[in-house]
């Protein structure tokens, strides 16, 4: 079946690039159809460039085209046994359900039997789709890349600190066995001390009795001596085991923080993910709450005391993607004590960042969820991910 030409659908360039071709993907093809960019061009520059040469059968058009075609064969193959515009609209719709929205965009574009009709229903989707998903993900796509370069520098740091935990261990290799060699060496000085002793002993019918004590105090003074330099070098032993212990006990809280960090990441993915997806299935009307697919916190209230009084709006965003309201207290900074008792009975959980609260909000919250028997969780920060670990933890517990 012949198949349609992308500089057909002048009025569909722009989704064509901007669904079907990454950046990169642009970048690398403007080398390859000779495209003379400007200095320091933005992306949106770029995507620009392309549109215009993809209403044109020229040469940069047909090796986009020629791309694209390669990169979704599979997806063109599908669509190739599709005949009709039920048959087209039902692929599609199987596609861009599973995800692979570009690949099945682009075999309907090349579709030599597709309508009018249809390519405008597809193309609506796809346009609306950009704007949804823009809008949702770019905040949330930031805040993982900072979290995710915080534990890159984890990492770093716990290789570091294993390359210098690994030296100090060599240097007390090193210092372990010439202590030994010195004590090898001191043992050695004693059994010739001991046997000059014996010696000494023997020549006591023929040496004078001052003599004799000068030389017993000579050797008291050097076995004092090397008594002395071998307690210093136990000690050093001691020293330097505490030292390693230490180090060991370092790396154990890296490990700890690192685990920590990657458990933050899960729950900051399994968020982003969630909120690509209506988080109430059932429109929050549930004739069998137990059997419902929507979050176990759906209904409930969370309330948030301390952390930053900037970041109130994101905290009630991801409580809502878990389903639930999160009430917020700065923690006594600018509210009052008085209006967090009010908060404490409304809420059905309370989460208390502990780098940003203060004590007596602290004190507060565990005394008075002690008294009504709702459960506290006590989050190891004040951001996002934290945040977000803390729900999960609530969710799963509501299970």
């Amino acid at each position: 079946m012949l198949k349609r030409n992308m500089w057909e659908h002048a009025d569909y360039s722009c989704p064509i690039v901007g669904t079907c071709l990454t950046t990169a993907e642009l970048r690398k093809l403007a080398t390859r159809v000779q495209l003379i960019l400007p200095p320091g061009a933005s992306d949106y520059e770029l995507h620009g460039c392309f549109v215009t040469l993809a209403k044109r059968a020229d040469r940069p058009a047909k090796i986009v085209q020629k791309y694209l075609d390669k990169k979704f064969y599979r997806q063109m193959k599908r669509f190739a046994k599709a005949e009709t515009d039920e048959q087209i609209w039902a692929l599609w719709s199987e596609m861009a359900d599973a995800g692979d929205i570009p690949g099945a965009f682009w075999s309907v574009m090349r579709h030599q039997g597709a309508s009018e009709k249809v390519l405008a229903q597809i193309y609506g989707e796809v346009h609306m789709l950009s704007h949804l998903v823009g809008a949702s993900t770019r905040a949330d796509l930031r805040r993982l890349a900072e979290t995710q370069a915080k534990v890159d520098r984890l990492e770093t740091a716990l290789a570091e600190r294993k390359t210098v935990l690994r030296d100090a261990v060599a240097v007390w290799k090193r210092r372990a066995m010439d202590l030994e060699r010195d004590l090898a060496a001191e043992r050695a000085r004693r059994e010739k001390a001991e046997r000059e002793r014996i010696s000494l002993r023997e020549l006591l019918e023929t040496k004078s009795v001052a003599e004799l004590d000068r030389d017993r105090k000579a050797l008291a003074a050097q076995l004092e001596r090397t008594q002395d330099l071998l307690l210093l070098s136990e000690a050093e032993s001691r020293r330097q085991a505490l030292i390693i212990e230490g180090n060991y006990r370092e790396e154990a809280l890296l490990r700890s923080q690192l685990t920590e960090r990657d458990h933050e990441v899960e729950a900051l993915e399994l968020a982003l993910l969630e909120s690509l997806q209506p988080q109430t299935p059932c429109g929050g009307a549930c004739d069998n709450p137990a059997a419902c697919p929507c979050p176990r916190l759906r209904g409930k209230c969370v309330l948030y005391v301390g952390g930053r009084s900037g970041l109130k709006g994101q905290y009630r965003l991801l409580g809502e993607r878990f389903g639930c309201q999160v009430l917020h207290h700065d923690g006594g900074v600018e509210q009052s004590p008085h209006h967090l008792q009010q908060l404490l009975t409304k809420a059905d959980a309370v989460v208390c960042p502990v780098d940003c609260v203060s004590h007596d909000a602290c004190a507060m919250v565990k005394r008075m969820c002690r008294g009504s028997m709702k459960p506290v969780l006590f989050a190891r920060s004040s951001g996002l991910s934290s945040l977000a670990s803390s729900l999960a933890a609530l969710d799963k517990a509501c299970q």
